[in-house]
């Protein structure tokens, strides 16, 4: 089986042709993505396809369909690169080359600036990763021009797509209205602007990095909202913006629980808890059988709060979430299991996930780090739950 040594990203464009022409002589196989969305698709699919026989590259056409309604071009981006990431796990590669150049880089740089978005980098590196594979941008030193003038040059075919000269989207607009109107010297002047505030940016996110890994969790002792954002981020791997921070600082100062989507944020007692939400447990077992469950495990050893004896009358034991209402007999009465939550001051965000034991009577015997029932309990328990 061949090696190879990257995938060239080719729309059919100037830009990625003229970066097709740079590692046609390398081992590289060629993607193209063909949404069928303007008049001119098919034609800058043959430009790509004819390049490629005439230099024996390897050639992988994909042509996917939006299903649903949406941002085309959050969607496009999204399925362009996870096709360029199921070729690149197929064939055992790690690059990925895309054509991005100059202009592109102030073009991005403009629209994050205009979106108040929060980043890790401004503008375009020259390498990044996506979901484990790495994307090269060789292009980043040429501007469009001189793209094209390298495909004009070199007799290399190229299409121009038409769908780029208009204002449809945002990106355009930033580009004919800022990028197209600086002078080389200019932007040269934006790229030193870019590269210097870059350098500002990675400082302040070592000092925030420094204050999270000795912070207690403390909602007081956050100095901005900017170390609030580097905190979600490190768990989230999503970038939160400053309204976004600011609104969450704000709601933090009391006790509250807030949906963040797949994480759940809790402020409780001044402190915050952060945790990924959890699918709901609900496991049956008709025998004691130790081993790792999903999100618990039965051990033979543990510790004293963590042990229960288990006797064949309590089977099927049902493994379940805590739900409201749920009671349980201890040495000292029969007590709520979240009025026992709230007396040890255990956070919402915890109790959510937290799992309870119940036997064949529908009769909960068992709450991890809480303890097991009266008539569950001896000095020699023969199970151990530990979550």
């Amino acid at each position: 089986m061949v090696q190879y040594q990257g995938i060239v990203a080719c729309s059919g464009g100037p830009d990625s042709m003229a970066l097709l022409a740079k590692l046609c002589n390398k081992k590289v196989i060629v993607a193209h993505v063909n949404y069928h969305k303007r008049d001119t698709a098919d034609r800058d699919e043959q430009i790509v396809r004819n390049f490629c026989d005439q230099h024996h590259l390897p050639l992988f056409v994909y042509a996917p369909k939006q299903e649903k309604a949406g941002n085309f071009q959050s969607w496009a981006r999204q399925v362009r690169y996870d096709f360029f990431v199921e070729l690149a796990l197929k064939y055992h590669i790690d690059t990925i080359y895309v054509a991005h150049q100059k202009d592109d880089l102030l073009e991005t740089y403009f629209f994050q600036k205009q979106r108040h978005m929060l980043c890790e980098t401004y503008g375009l590196k020259t390498e990044s990763m996506y979901k484990g594979i790495r994307i090269c941008r060789p292009l980043l030193g040429l501007g469009k021009r001189e793209c094209m003038q390298y495909c004009l040059d070199h007799g290399i075919p190229f299409g121009i797509d038409e769908s780029n000269l208009k204002d449809d989207y945002t990106r355009n607009q930033i580009r004919h209205s800022l990028v197209d109107t600086l002078s080389e010297d200019q932007k040269e002047e934006w790229l030193h602007t870019i590269e210097k505030e870059n350098r500002e940016w990675n400082t302040k996110r070592e000092q925030i990095s420094l204050f999270l890994d000795t912070w207690d969790r403390s909602v007081d002792s956050l100095p901005d909202w900017l170390f609030l954002e580097e905190w979600l981020f490190q768990f989230t791997q999503k970038r939160f913006s400053k309204k976004e921070c600011m609104d969450l600082m704000k709601q933090l100062q009391s006790d509250t629980l807030i949906d963040l989507g797949d994480y759940d944020l809790e402020s409780y007692h001044k402190k915050l808890y952060l945790q990924k939400k959890k699918k709901p447990v609900f496991i049956q077992l008709t025998s004691l059988k130790y081993g790792q469950y999903e999100g618990f495990s039965i051990e033979k050893t543990g510790r004293k709060i963590e042990g229960i004896t288990l006797y064949p009358k309590d089977f099927p034991l049902t493994i379940r979430n805590v739900q409201a209402g749920d009671k349980i007999e201890m040495v000292w009465g029969t007590k709520k299991i979240h009025r026992i939550f709230i007396d040890r001051k255990i956070p919402r965000i915890l109790r959510k996930n937290w799992l309870v034991v119940e036997n064949s009577k529908k009769r909960i015997i068992f709450v991890p780090k809480i303890g097991c029932d009266v008539q569950h309990f001896s000095v020699k328990p023969n199970a151990f739950m530990i979550q």
